[in-house]
């Protein structure tokens, strides 16, 4: 047999035929379905991988009779030759091998993705760049191209089992697709969700290539998504966008109507606050219906304010704001930072339980009785959007993240990814694909949101435990061959596999939180937070020009510190060091601090301390062109 090529980590189809040869029918239907698969030898005829994904039979096999079916494999993420031996099983059962059934072996050859011109890097902690591997895997698997209302189309699905660009997916692909992709992969698919605007200023959830839209109208985060996804294009490409016309509207115009739609249509009066459908946490099925009814606000539908939509609306409300202000709009931007105000107080008032120490995962707007404790619910989610967004000062950080770190162990999850701890009991939910605890939306694991928790810890001052904790859920993730949409508690592949949400929230901690590589409206900061760490970056951003590389090196028998940096970036910038006392032999304390000297292109430079947390930094200000900063004693 011919054999088979593909990329690391990347998929590869192959047609075979079977016969069965057996005197019982093959059935996909019955309760241990039969189904095709195959196991993953390596050169020196190992298995590392025993079970791979299952292929279902296109229609039952009588004795003597034959199939063809075309079988999907997914390549491991090293390159190298292997051999797939595909094979039958009943599942839940056994294997048609252990009971003595022939197998086909066939040859896989695994080669090495090239990254030629792309963002690179390499870290003294080798899992970081098999994360990089696998964002940039799940991007490629991801990207669609097809015609839409606004022209050409350019963007990524959620996933393998999402044909359609979903907006607040779509939204959190962009701190990973900027280092790989051209502009129109960033903005394309933001203003053909906009052309899609109803007139009250409500966004769809989803487009598609055939023309078609809906929207999961039980969540309220769309209309904020979009804000986001289109500050993160201003801030690559600046101002001038944002008058571009939309069906004769201007960006910033209709991105105001999305958030005025928000304090129309889902907004409690009463209690200050955006509304949204009884889900869990930041989730789009209700407790309501075990079918697709779960995602649609119905006559059923219980009314609730959770501290998700609250985080979301305000971080909208503030980039919308500073947006704005770079167009001259500043009675506008002032209307709409005193609405994130507003919306701050009330969600404290109503939401942060100071007993606790984390926000609840929502208020009641209706009745709605529970035998559950639902305030002492940890949603992750929320609470983690309530810091990234600002929301949460950092005091409040501070405690959910202790938070955080107290339930994982707590419910023993095997990554900080939990997402509500405790779950919902079994049965709460009727949709079947989330009615039992650590299920789907109900307490799996999702790294779309443990990686928003990761670049908050990074930002205040829990560096140590983010970069372990990071290493932690890469570990689960190279285990599975891949980035999912959930895990499981103990860390197994669920849902769609190649998620972009995942790829985009888990580049933000490893290349904002952890290589503290930073672009705001103010301009570019470098916020480093290796420590003992080694590591060196070669940043690229194809939709803006910008280029940045770093060289990070902690030198232990010197007691010193090399950070060498080359950028094309032209205005005056800011470098942040986080200092990792061990290598000094130093605790610090203030005396600790007047022994450190810092040298810039090797001449002694001012500097000045900032704390955060359990970190301190040496701040310097310089430009980025091409320097080398030393810090020693």
């Amino acid at each position: 047999l011919s054999g088979l090529r593909a990329l690391e980590g990347g998929t590869a189809e192959v047609e075979l035929r079977l016969k069965n040869t057996g005197d019982k029918e093959w059935s996909s239907r019955d309760r241990h379905p039969c189904l095709l698969s195959y196991h993953l030898l390596n050169e020196a005829a190992v298995t590392p991988k025993h079970d791979n994904p299952r292929t279902a039979l296109p229609q039952d096999v009588p004795p003597g009779e034959e199939i063809s079916l075309r079988v999907r494999i997914k390549a491991p993420l090293e390159k190298g030759e292997y051999r797939l031996e595909f094979d039958l099983l009943r599942e839940g059962l056994a294997w048609f091998k252990d009971s003595g059934s022939p197998t086909l072996v066939m040859p896989l050859r695994v080669e090495e993705r090239s990254s030629d011109g792309e963002t690179t890097m390499e870290s003294s902690i080798p899992e970081f760049k098999e994360l990089l591997k696998l964002i940039r895997i799940t991007l490629e698997t991801d990207a669609v191209e097809f015609g839409g209302r606004t022209g050409p189309i350019k963007g990524f699905t959620a996933g393998a089992g999402y044909p359609q660009v979903w907006l607040r997916d779509a939204a959190t692909i962009i701190p990973a697709s900027r280092f790989f992709y051209p502009e129109t992969y960033l903005v394309s698919w933001l203003e053909e969700h906009l052309a899609f605007q109803k007139p009250d200023g409500g966004l769809e959830d989803w487009v598609d290539a055939g023309g078609r839209s809906d929207k999961n109208t039980v969540e309220t985060d769309q209309e904020a998504s979009a804000v986001q996804a289109a500050y993160q294009v201003f801030r690559l490409r600046g101002k001038e966008w944002l008058d571009k016309k939309i069906g004769g509207v201007a960006v910033i115009n209709r991105l105001e109507r999305a958030v005025e739609f928000l304090f129309q249509s889902r907004f409690n009066r009463e209690r200050g606050l955006i509304t949204g459908a009884h889900t869990a946490d930041w989730g789009d099925v209700d407790p309501e219906d075990a079918d697709q009814r779960a995602i649609y606000v119905d006559e059923k539908t219980r009314w609730t304010a959770d501290i998700y939509d609250q985080s979301m609306a305000y971080e909208a409300c503030r980039e919308l704001a500073a947006m704005c202000a770079a167009l001259g709009l500043e009675k506008k931007a002032d209307t709409w930072l005193r609405k994130a105000a507003a919306l701050q107080d009330a969600a404290n008032r109503h939401l942060w339980q100071e007993d606790k120490g984390f926000y609840r995962v929502h208020v009641h707007l209706d009745p709605f009785p529970h035998d559950i404790d639902e305030d002492g619910m940890f949603a992750m989610g929320g609470n983690a959007q309530a810091i990234l967004s600002g929301l949460a000062d950092w005091q409040k950080a501070d405690r959910i993240i202790q938070t955080a770190l107290d339930r994982q162990g707590e419910f023993r999850v095997s990554t900080i990814s939990g997402s509500l701890l405790p779950p919902y009991p079994a049965g709460f939910f009727k949709h079947p694909g989330m009615d039992e605890p650590y299920e789907y939306q109900n307490g799996g694991q999702w790294d779309w949101f443990g990686g928003r928790l990761l670049l908050a810890m990074f930002e205040n001052g829990w560096s140590a435990q983010a970069r372990d904790k990071l290493i932690e859920i890469v570990r689960k993730d190279i285990r599975n061959g891949g980035l999912f949409e959930w895990d499981s508690r103990e860390g197994a592949g669920r849902g769609s596999d190649f998620y972009a949400g995942s790829a985009g929230s888990l580049a933000r901690a490893l290349f904002e939180g952890y290589f503290g590589f930073r672009l705001s409206e103010k301009g570019l900061m470098l916020e480093p937070k290796l420590g003992e760490d080694s590591g060196r970056v070669d940043i690229r951003l194809p939709a803006s020009g910008l280029t940045l590389a770093y060289d990070y090196r902690p030198v232990a028998n010197e007691k010193k510190i090399v950070l060498s940096i080359e950028s094309n970036y032209q205005n005056p910038g800011e470098v942040k060091l986080l200092v990792p006392w061990k290598l000094f032999g130093l605790s610090g304390t203030e005396a600790d601090r007047t022994k450190i000297s810092v040298l810039d292109n090797g001449a002694p430079v001012s500097f000045r301390w900032e704390s955060r947390g359990r970190d301190d930094f040496i701040v310097v200000e310089t430009d980025l062109k091409k320097r080398t900063i030393e810090i020693g004693l």
